[in-house]
């Protein structure tokens, strides 16, 4: 068959509709079979079995939050730096590569370092 035949846009549709059938038949099933009994206890926000000890929207320290953010961007670059080494298979050009974005993580957490970034204060 060529490449925009009909019958590859039918197929296309039909892998979609039976995508969105399925999709509806589960979402139907659990409408149809999932128990309902609404009561107190289960439109508590964590249902354990145990009162809640107080409001459960309480504010993030905004501090808090850049740590994490810090956390998570540079544990996700060093796990991608792990995987690009793992590929350089002695090409000198990869090494630069490499090289250069691991200067640019050094950088960055020196400048966190500076700037306090990486203190707990209370």
């Amino acid at each position: 068959m060529p490449v925009g035949s009909a019958g590859s846009v039918f197929y296309v549709m039909g892998a979609v509709a039976a995508a969105v059938g399925f999709v509806g038949l589960v979402f139907g099933a659990n409408k149809l079979l999932s128990p309902r009994d609404p009561n107190t206890g289960k439109s508590e926000p964590y249902e354990c079995g145990m009162e809640p000890a107080g409001d459960p929207h309480v504010p993030v320290r905004p501090r808090y939050a850049a740590l994490a953010v810090l956390f998570v961007i540079f544990d996700a670059e060093t796990i991608l730096l792990f995987a690009v080494a793992t590929r350089l298979h002695g090409s000198p050009t990869a090494a630069y590569a490499v090289a250069a974005f691991s200067a640019a993580l050094a950088f960055g957490l020196l400048y966190a370092w500076r700037k306090g970034a990486l203190q707990w204060r209370w």
